[in-house]
């Protein structure tokens, strides 16, 4: 089991959770994709959430193009009026939507 990834923009490598603790903002409810600042580097890039993994990536329009797929094993999603409630290793993250 995979359990720390590279950062895709400098390389350091950090384990599952610290990418979800690096999310300042949930881009689009809908889909489950936030926004993040690598906390080694400051780059910014763009997580997408999915039960049992994140894909770190940028969204290009209405696709996103993952850099990386990270295995997140028990992380469960759930997404419903413009929240995203994420659980795992018995953390959550709450992520809402800005009001326009």
């Amino acid at each position: 089991m995979k359990r720390d990834a590279n950062c895709p923009l400098c390389g350091a490598k950090l384990p599952s959770s610290a990418w979800l603790d690096a999310c300042d903002e949930l881009l689009d409810g809908e889909h489950g994709i936030l926004a993040a600042r690598c906390p080694a580097c400051q780059g910014r890039l763009e997580v997408l959430a999915q039960t049992g993994s994140l894909q770190l990536g940028y969204r290009n329009g209405n696709n996103f193009t993952a850099a990386l797929s990270l295995d997140y094993p028990g992380l469960q999603v759930e997404i419903a009026d413009g929240r995203l409630h994420l659980r795992a290793e018995e953390r959550e993250w709450v992520f809402v939507e800005a009001e326009d």
